[in-house]
């Protein structure tokens, strides 16, 4: 799609400076972005030099004076949330390779599908599932009942859910990920472990974001709940009965164990997790590879391997980077003190 600068600037909500003529006609890195490109600049990153882009979006407080080189720029209060749908106005997202319903899916006649769903070939889909209007369901993606799919949920190619499933509308599944296998759960017996049968489900709010090969399992007795609003990375696993509030954000590999609460706008990072049991309070930041052991009250960045409150990890983080020195320090230390205890 191409469109002036103007109606690009209208549509973002932002304010135009420059020339509003200006066609452009992709979104492109600000390094790599030439004639026809709209660039966004962080606050916190240097303009690059050179830079060739025909318009460029930045916050309010850019100075202009640095952007003298470009003929267009867009300002916004929030221009990475104007990024992402500057990519969907000019780059729309692609339309299913397929439409209306596969002559090779597997449909059972007790399922509820809305008319207007598109079921792509080798789906499967059980008895007591209802698929919402305006649903994708990508090839080769099962569904076992009882189980309720949302309006607008796309679920992509080989997404498996089980039954006890509730999806929200508007949520996206990525490829591969499992919704809803048994959780983890065995007693200990003289004959070796007992499975412990699961029960429960899954809910699963609206305008969620699941990345590829996530799992996320069932509730032993009650549901696993992610709440409207959350995102998350590929490869990540929420085990049972684990209760995440909304808005909550988790990168690539993290693990939850089973019957964590973890509050609403939380963020986790790459490779952290957090035991069983444990609670965390609203607006938690853990870091990478952070374990969480224990509970913790919300508001406050946790850090390291017991995680711990950053601050106090930062410090100590200072003093392990010193051990060396202070090591040689000490044993200059003893060698003089015996030395005095030898004069002596």
């Amino acid at each position: 799609m191409t469109l002036p600068a103007q109606e690009i600037a209208d549509r973002l909500g932002g304010v135009l400076e420059g020339r509003p003529e200006i066609l452009i006609d992709c979104v492109r890195p600000p390094e790599s972005a030439g004639d026809g490109d709209l660039a966004w600049i962080a606050d916190n990153r240097s303009i690059p030099t050179g830079i060739a882009a025909s318009a460029v979006l930045v916050g309010p407080s850019r100075p202009s004076e640095e952007l003298i080189d470009v003929p267009a720029i867009i300002r916004h209060e929030n221009p990475q949330e104007a990024f992402a749908r500057a990519i969907l106005l000019l780059h729309p997202e692609p339309e299913p390779r397929f439409s209306g319903i596969s002559d090779t899916a597997r449909i059972h006649p007790d399922s509820n599908i809305a008319g207007d769903v598109i079921i792509g070939p080798a789906v499967t889909i059980d008895a007591a599932v209802e698929i919402g209007t305006e649903s994708v369901i990508h090839p080769g993606v099962v569904i076992l009942g009882p189980s309720e799919i949302g309006a607008g949920v796309t679920l992509h190619a080989n997404v498996v859910i089980y039954g006890n499933t509730h999806i929200g509308e508007g949520t996206i599944v990525h490829a591969g990920t499992v919704i809803g296998a048994d959780g983890f759960g065995y007693a200990p017996t003289d004959e070796g472990a007992r499975k412990i049968p699961h029960r429960g489900g899954v809910r699963i709010g609206r305008d969620v974001e699941i990345g590829s090969n996530c799992a996320i399992d069932r509730g032993a007795l009650e549901d696993t709940v992610i709440g409207e609003g959350c995102k998350l990375d590929n490869l990540v696993h929420i085990a049972h009965n684990v209760v995440i509030g909304p808005h909550s954000f988790f990168a690539a590999q993290v693990g939850i164990a089973g019957s964590s609460t973890i509050g609403q706008g939380c963020e986790f990072g790459g490779q952290s997790g957090m035991i069983g049991h444990a609670e965390v309070g609203d607006r938690t930041q853990v870091a990478a590879k952070a374990g969480v052991l224990r509970s913790f009250d919300g508001d406050q960045v946790l850090m390291g391997l017991p995680a711990e409150d950053g601050r106090q990890m930062r410090k100590i983080y200072t003093i392990i980077s010193q051990l060396p020195e202070l090591r040689d320090r000490i044993r200059k230390l003893e060698r003089d003190l015996e030395n005095l205890e030898s004069a002596e």
